[in-house]
């Protein structure tokens, strides 16, 4: 099968909103998750939080490495962490790390060389799947995760620990809206496809080496039927058990990883076969 090149008009610049931040406090969670963040954005940590009392040998490793860092220490009763952690599991470690900062579209449009790998989540209001589906798109080499400004989780501690600090290292954009944003993208050369179980083409079946934003929606309603109608392609994952769908971390990160295998495949000399999307 070929695949035929997609020509569309692109206008100049992009939309481009204010660049807001969350003005809660971000934090991490976990000895592990703590260290992964002092590790790899040392300058964006503001404190590092560890209970009193006896340490184990993962929390006094915890300390050396944000002295290390230079990072601000503080002992503290497991209480605090609770409080702080609204219910996220601690262990007796955390950190704050620097608020959220939200690009707008047109930052991400306007980088050099171009983003090709974008996701959009689409009412997704729960913050464990937010955080979660944010780590898949770290995993998976995703360029940016694009969130409405209504109707979204935000980037609470909860959220924070199920993506494993990823969003403390994500490039997050915040949109004023899922329609007008895939309108946006198409007219700049992206593929706009969303991800539902009712679409006839496997996910499988995409190339997904081109320009490409992917959207997911919620578990319970799905992608929202305006959006939906915004996606050139609608792809699918097979349900050949009793289990009706997938966690929607789960499923965009089967996905998200495909594109990962095709990429790969393109590198070297077995590439995939093109497909035609016309």
């Amino acid at each position: 099968m070929t695949r035929q090149e997609k020509r569309r008009p692109a206008r100049e610049g992009g939309p481009r909103d204010e660049v807001r931040e969350e003005r809660a406090a971000t934090w991490v969670f976990g000895p592990a998750r703590v260290e992964e963040t002092l590790q790899g954005i040392p300058n964006q940590v503001r404190r590092v939080l560890v209970r009193t009392g006896r340490l184990q040998s993962r929390h006094q490793a915890l300390l050396k490495i944000a002295r290390a860092r230079g990072a601000p220490l503080q002992r503290v009763p497991n209480q605090v962490l609770d409080r702080i952690s609204e219910g996220a599991r601690h262990q007796g470690a955390a950190c704050e790390v620097s608020p959220v900062r939200w690009l707008a579209l047109g930052d991400v449009l306007s980088l050099d060389p171009k983003p090709s790998r974008l996701l959009l989540l689409d009412r997704i209001e729960d913050p464990r799947n937010f955080g979660a589906l944010v780590r898949a798109a770290d995993g998976a080499g995703v360029d940016a995760v694009l969130v409405p400004r209504r109707g979204a989780a935000p980037p609470s501690p909860v959220a924070i620990a199920a993506s494993a600090g990823a969003i403390a290292r994500a490039r997050l954009v915040r949109i004023p809206g899922a329609a007008s944003a895939l309108r946006a993208l198409r007219a700049h050369g992206y593929w706009t496809v969303g991800l539902t179980p009712r679409a006839k083409v496997p996910w499988h079946e995409f190339d997904w080496t081109q320009p490409t934003v992917l959207v997911v929606g919620s578990e319970g309603r799905g992608l929202a039927a305006g959006v939906s109608k915004e996606c050139e392609v609608l792809v699918s994952l097979p349900q050949l058990g009793s289990v009706r769908s997938l966690n929607v971390s789960v499923a965009a990160g089967i996905v998200l990883y495909e594109g990962v295998r095709q990429r790969a495949g393109r590198s070297g000399d077995g590439a995939p076969d093109d497909v035609d999307h016309s």
